[in-house]
């Protein structure tokens, strides 16, 4: 986390019809990554900036190989992640202006995400954070692979 090291043992739930386990993940986390949403969603906003990976390594305290295949993941994605947020945030407020070009496929997934999580927060009055809104909207995207794609 930004204020540093959660220590916490996730959770398994077993699914009766299929008998499979599950592990059940809190909303600060990331599927598949040990930095919590938090940390790598500042390192997308920063990049949706403008910032290099070598600066937002430093400024979070993380090794830039970490951070850049965070913005690598998150480049990769940055269309689905979009469609994923904009749908969400179109389904939550209906009357929502269209998102405007931030000037990169990864930015403009940053601003969708940000227009997302305003939507949700304003119409469901949920207390979670932006970025913890931005993996849940996203079923884990931003810098995993998840089975199942986003959707309603």
């Amino acid at each position: 986390m930004l204020d540093g090291a959660r220590r916490w043992r996730p959770r398994r739930a077993r699914c009766g019809p299929c008998e499979t386990t599950h592990v059940l993940l809190g909303t600060w986390s990331v599927p598949r990554r040990r930095d919590g949403a938090e940390v790598i969603c500042a390192a997308l906003l920063a990049k949706a900036h403008g910032t290099g990976h070598r600066r937002i390594a430093a400024w979070l305290g993380r090794p830039p190989s970490t951070v850049r295949g965070w913005l690598r993941a998150a480049a990769r994605r940055a269309e689905t992640i979009s469609r994923s947020a904009l749908l969400w945030a179109r389904a939550l407020d209906p009357t929502l202006d269209p998102a405007k070009p931030a000037g990169s496929p990864l930015a403009d997934a940053v601003e969708a995400l940000g227009l997302a999580s305003r939507a949700c927060r304003l119409v469901l009055r949920t207390r979670a954070g932006p970025w913890e809104l931005a993996v849940a909207l996203t079923g884990g995207l931003l810098c995993g692979a998840p089975r199942d794609p986003p959707g309603f």
